[in-house]
């Protein structure tokens, strides 16, 4: 009896499988960066200065990594890495040489909320974060090189997804 119990919910579990990843493939499609995204070579935003990128420092508890093309997203759950991921923004206003588009997206969470998100850049003359506000860009920070080599590390490590 344990066996046939045991076996149904098996059963009921490899059905909802095929729902989960419609789910989240829509929801990737749906969190995707549009055209709209991607960085001219010249700002037009205002970075984050240095008293924000402190406060977010302070509180920062966890971060979600989630990268628009590769198959992979990165769940950072203790404070000292979070911390870490914040030291990657540079209090300046980013050299960008080229025009970019998001590899991906940064949710710094404190007490179990989203308390900043940024999209993120990485490539020649693209390597910085475009931080919303409202679903909206706010601001426009450069990536220390710590960064840039944090993210090119797990890039480095994934394959790109096939292409059909």
């Amino acid at each position: 009896m344990k066996i046939a119990s045991f076996s149904i919910v098996v059963v009921l579990l490899l059905s909802l499988l095929p729902a989960c990843k419609n789910q989240n493939t829509n929801a990737a499609a749906e969190n995707s960066p549009t055209n709209s995204t991607a960085t001219a070579k010249t700002p037009s935003l205002p970075f984050l200065q240095s008293s924000e990128v402190n406060k977010l420092y302070s509180i920062a508890e966890s971060v979600d990594i989630i990268f628009y093309n590769l198959p992979i997203s990165v769940n950072q759950d203790d404070p000292a890495s979070a911390k870490n991921s914040v030291m990657y923004i540079a209090p300046a206003s980013p050299n960008i040489t080229n025009t970019c588009q998001a590899v991906g997206r940064l949710s710094w969470i404190s007490n179990g909320k989203i308390v900043r998100e940024a999209d993120f850049y990485i490539g020649e003359g693209c390597n910085h974060f475009v931080f919303m506000e409202n679903g909206q860009p706010a601001y426009m920070n450069a990536m220390a090189p710590e960064g840039v080599q944090f993210f090119q590390t797990i890039m480095s490590q994934v394959p790109p997804p096939d292409k059909k």
